[in-house]
C-alpha cells in the first residue's frame, strides 16, 4: 500500500503542467513559477544537482551560467532551435527560442522560474508570441484569446514540460540511466 501511495505521490509531482495561456507560460501551482519540492535535501545538494544538470545537458555550461549564487541561485540561458514551426502563408517557417530560467535554492524545495521567453522565426522574420495581432508576428491566440496556432501551443508545453521532468529528476537524485 505505501509503495502505491509513494508511486502516485511521485507521478503527480513529476507531471506538473507548464501551460501555454495568451498571457504567457502558466504553472499549475502559482502562475509565474513553480516549487519543485525535495523533501530532506539541502539547499546546497539542490544547487549541486542543479549544476550537475547543466554540466550534463549543455554543451558549453560556463556560457550558459547567467548568475550563481553557491547554494542560493542559478540562472541559466538556454537557446533552442526548431522549438515549433510556423505556417506563413503556405511557408513553413522554423521558430527557435532564447529564454531564462532562474532557480531559487531552500532547503527541501527549488523556485523554478522561467523568467525570458523570446521565440523568433530562423528567417530573422517576425516573433512568435501569445497573443496579439498578426500583423505584428504570430500569435498563438487572437485578440479574443481564441487559439490559432494549436501545433505550436503543443509543441511549447511539451518541450518545457520535458525539460522541466528532466531538471526535477536531476533535484531529485534520479541519475540518468547508464546502460552503456
Amino acid at each position: 500500500m505505501m509503495k502505491l501511495l509513494y508511486f502516485l505521490l511521485f507521478t503527480t509531482a513529476c507531471f506538473a503542467q507548464i501551460e501555454v495561456t495568451p498571457d504567457g507560460l502558466e504553472f499549475d501551482e502559482y502562475g509565474d513559477f513553480l516549487v519543485i519540492e525535495a523533501d530532506t535535501i539541502s539547499a546546497n545538494e539542490l544547487f549541486n544537482r542543479a549544476i550537475k544538470y547543466v554540466e550534463m545537458n549543455y554543451r558549453d555550461p560556463e556560457e550558459v551560467y547567467k548568475g550563481k549564487v553557491e547554494g542560493e541561485y542559478l540562472k541559466i540561458e538556454t537557446f533552442k532551435p526548431n522549438l515549433t514551426v510556423v505556417n506563413n502563408a503556405g511557408f513553413k517557417l522554423d521558430i527557435d527560442a532564447r529564454y531564462f530560467i532562474e532557480m531559487r535554492f531552500k532547503d527541501g524545495r527549488v523556485r523554478y522560474e522561467i523568467t525570458s521567453l523570446n521565440m523568433t522565426a530562423q528567417n530573422g522574420g517576425r516573433p512568435l508570441y501569445f497573443s496579439g495581432s498578426i500583423w505584428k508576428g504570430y500569435p498563438i491566440y487572437n485578440k479574443k484569446g481564441d487559439l490559432r496556432l494549436e501545433e505550436s501551443k503543443a509543441d511549447i508545453e511539451n518541450y518545457f514540460n520535458n525539460e522541466l521532468r528532466a531538471i526535477k529528476k536531476m533535484l531529485w537524485g534520479e541519475s540518468p540511466k547508464d546502460d552503456w
